[in-house]
């Protein structure tokens, strides 16, 4: 039997949400908070740490995981979420970090197996698209993203083609949606609700 590997994961649920009009999160998915689907995807994917990025740690203080806030690039999109947890790597002693959004409950149960096998920096792709804030990122690549956001980009596409990510590609199992397909609106979650009902998660 395979180890886990020992990577820290950073859940990130730091953004705005202005299409959806409340907390992502949060949100009710088949009778529980959407974060708790990728929670629950990750769960037996590594022996390291978990923690979410967030700006606001109450809603989350139930869930006991560290929470890690947008200290220096608040209000920058995903990337800040994505600095935030490379700084935390950094403070811990890792060489590189895992991140996922929140709103992807889909998520690949093998997904952390699969990026680690692939250098950092190294983003996701499904069906033709990338998806780069789900991915590994190297401690080294943190002060490259500072000049990144400090030039003023805030591109997640962009940042993945300037530090010339790798791209781990990924296939929807038979009958699956897109494991990297994401809840923007509220239509979106009726969707996945709907998603859910007829299919078991797998």
């Amino acid at each position: 039997m395979n180890s886990k590997p020992d990577i820290p994961v950073c859940i990130l649920a730091g953004g705005a949400a202005s299409r959806f009009g409340e907390n992502k999160a949060l949100a009710d998915l088949a009778e529980k908070p959407m974060v708790c689907h990728v929670l629950d995807r990750i769960a037996d994917q590594t022996a390291g740490e978990v923690a979410i990025n967030a700006n606001d740690a109450r809603p989350f203080s139930d869930f006991g995981l560290r929470i890690l806030p947008d200290r220096k690039w608040e209000k920058a999109g995903p990337l800040a979420g994505i600095y935030a947890a490379l700084q935390w790597a950094s403070q811990q002693g890792f060489d590189s970090v895992v991140t996922v959004a929140v709103d992807i409950p889909f998520l690949p149960k093998g997904f952390i197996s699969d990026i680690v096998q692939t250098a950092p920096p190294a983003i996701a792709a499904s069906m033709g698209r990338w998806h780069p804030v789900n991915g590994i990122w190297g401690v080294r690549n943190l002060p490259v993203l500072d000049a990144y956001l400090g030039s003023g980009r805030r591109s997640a596409h962009g940042w993945a083609e300037y530090c010339r990510a790798n791209v781990a590609q990924f296939t929807p199992l038979a009958g699956q949606p897109d494991p990297f397909w994401n809840v923007n609106t509220k239509e979106d979650l009726e969707q996945a609700n709907a998603m859910l009902a007829q299919k078991p998660e797998r």
